[in-house]
């Protein structure tokens, strides 16, 4: 049974949270250890498994799996590989696109997908969702986006209690139907996130480590919370 110390300690796993891009050197990608990468990488494994255990509403019952997401883990020596050959496969991107120097400092590139059930496709589901007035097809598939994301916050703080560094990166190329036969992702699947890690034996390295936008926008005292009140009967 779970005690107010777990809650206090889950507490500041959140607030500890925050998005770091870290910047390394194409041409000097930092390696890891036989021994780091097993500990390290069996660490990444255990958070992401334990990360599933994410609410989700709808069976979505693609493959025999229920869960709407799929995790594709790319471990560092092939996120090298691909910062080595990135301008190659994408010519016209600019040199000054940060995803090769991402993956040549991160210990593992986490890219979460999630399939919809029917935005794309030409089957639409027979009527409405009484409750809201809108068509059960996007109920349904807001629904299956929303398990996903919620698993990959499961992710971000599970990781962020290992001591690893994140940066939840929106994808840039990594969304590409290009980039998605490289990897061996199924055409059926939408790109959600691709979580960069930095392992903790790198986080003294001198790379540069831009923190996320927002955080200084935070509003104060949850200027988004309400507490309702009914009026009258």
């Amino acid at each position: 049974m779970q005690s107010e110390a777990d809650a206090q300690v889950l507490s500041e796993i959140i607030r500890a949270r925050k998005t770091l891009k870290v910047l390394g050197d194409v041409t000097r990608p930092v390696y890891f250890s036989k021994e780091t990468a097993e500990i390290c990488d069996r660490k990444v494994i255990d958070s992401i498994q334990t990360a599933g255990w994410a609410p989700f509403h709808y069976n979505r019952d693609q493959d025999g799996i229920a869960e709407p997401w799929r995790i594709h883990v790319i471990w560092h020596e092939d996120c090298r590989s691909i910062a080595s050959r990135f301008h190659d496969w994408f010519p016209d991107v600019k040199a000054s696109n940060k995803l090769p120097a991402m993956l040549s400092a991160c210990g593992a590139l986490i890219i979460t997908t999630w399939i919809p059930q029917f935005r794309g496709e030409s089957q639409q589901l027979e009527g409405v969702d009484n409750s809201i007035g809108l068509p059960k097809q996007v109920t349904i598939d807001d629904e299956h986006l929303a398990a996903a994301a919620a698993m990959v916050q499961n992710l971000l703080l599970l990781l962020t209690a290992h001591t690893m560094g994140t940066y939840w990166s929106s994808g840039g190329q990594f969304r590409t139907p290009e980039m998605f036969e490289k990897l061996g992702i199924k055409r059926n699947e939408s790109f959600l996130s691709g979580v960069f890690v930095e392992y903790p034996d790198t986080q003294d390295e001198p790379m540069e480590r831009v923190g996320g936008k927002q955080r200084s926008n935070r509003s104060i005292e949850h200027a988004w919370l309400r507490e309702v009140q009914l009026k009258g009967n």
